[in-house]
């Protein structure tokens, strides 16, 4: 009996001292609960800045300019360029027999450009005679492409091959890295190194290949322009280096633009503001959208005849949003009194430059033979 009494109270005493043991973690939880609550705020330490969004604030990834589908400018400065930036190396051309090269024109800036030179007829490298000198200007906005990218390349082998001319592709520097006027005169530059290697070398193709009493010049879209702008310079300057004359120019689907609206031209304010938008931005802002390097219909007939050849053509493609211009500058030449020939050609169903971008196109060989019987004929 007296041991199972004491089974009894040891058992109490386990029980009691398990309540005080749970009483005691109770208390303890209570305490730490009352100090966490009545804790002055200002004593709690501040959870960490979240993070911003990934590139939120970074300037090379902020848009500063959108000249799609050519180039997007960021706030950085850094330039994407979306086209005309593959290159191909010179040499001699599979299916025309043309052979290339490039030269340097100025180290300082990097100018340079590529040259062509026709195959012998037949094959015989005796007659190599010789051939009219064509400048090239490439198109792309003032802001894409370049003498060595394949569409050029491609197209010069072409016409150097049925025209039968000593051709020199200038690469000239784009914006905006390099605003406008740069494109300028970077391409008079090489227009009077050209013409300084044809009367007395060192460079030989021009200087033994080339007859400079036939030079043309030509150019596509921004190129056209470029072409425009030279021979007027040209005229304004007193002629090239050497005395040396500019037979033709021939503007291809030539970019030129103007406030107001010219012939069927659209009229939507908001494309014309796009256009007008652009053309600042190539110039970074330095020429109005009127200004004579852009828009020659806003010079006066007495400026017209400064025009320094004697021949000019214009090619215009029918879907082109820039046609209409090109036809009332051709235009405009005759009615000012300048004393040249003017020829048209316009080919129908098509957009701007189409030829360079479809090279097997019909047409695209239909206005080749056209431009190769302009460079070649007397």
């Amino acid at each position: 009996m007296v041991a199972k009494i004491k089974r009894q109270i040891a058992s109490l005493s386990l029980i009691a001292k398990l309540g005080l043991l749970l009483l005691t973690l109770l208390l303890l939880l209570a305490a730490i609960l009352l100090l966490v609550f009545l804790l002055p705020r200002h004593h709690r330490r501040p959870l960490p800045p979240s993070s911003p969004p990934a590139n939120g604030s970074d300037p090379d990834n902020i848009v500063a300019f959108d000249f799609s589908p050519y180039l997007i400018l960021y706030n950085s400065g850094r330039v994407h360029r979306m086209d005309g930036t593959d290159r191909v190396s010179p040499g001699v051309d599979e299916a025309t027999g043309v052979t290339s090269k490039d030269v340097v024109i100025d180290r300082s800036t990097g100018l340079g450009a590529r040259m062509y030179l026709p195959p012998a007829k037949g094959g015989d490298k005796k007659d190599l005679g010789a051939f009219p000198v064509l400048v090239f200007y490439h198109g792309g906005a003032f802001v894409i492409e370049s003498a060595f990218t394949p569409k050029y390349h491609d197209y010069l082998n072409k016409v150097t091959a049925k025209a039968r001319v000593v051709a020199v592709s200038v690469d000239y520097r784009l914006a905006p890295e390099h605003p406008v006027p740069t494109a300028y005169d970077d391409s008079w530059q090489a227009l009077n190194w050209v013409a300084r290697n044809g009367k007395s070398g060192p460079e030989p193709w021009l200087r033994d290949r080339g007859n400079m009493s036939r030079m043309f010049l030509a150019g596509d879209s921004a190129g056209g322009n470029i072409a425009h702008d030279m021979a007027m310079r040209a005229g304004k300057e007193g002629g090239l280096e050497g005395g040396v004359a500019i037979t033709g120019i021939l503007l291809l689907d030539p970019y030129f633009w103007g406030k107001n609206p010219v012939g069927a031209e659209t009229t939507d304010p908001e494309r014309r503001r796009k256009y007008e938008a652009t053309w600042s931005f190539i110039c970074d802002g330095k020429y109005s959208i009127d200004d004579p390097l852009v828009n020659p219909l806003s010079m006066p007939a007495s400026e017209w005849r400064k025009l320094a050849c004697s021949r000019v053509a214009v090619t215009v493609s029918d879907l082109d949003i820039f046609k209409e211009r090109a036809q009332a500058y051709a235009e405009a030449l005759r009615d000012s009194g300048w004393g040249g020939e003017v020829e048209q050609y316009e080919t129908a169903g098509e957009n701007h430059v189409y030829f360079l971008d479809k090279p097997w196109s019909p047409k695209s060989a239909k206005e080749l033979t056209f431009v190769a019987g302009y460079l070649s004929s007397e």
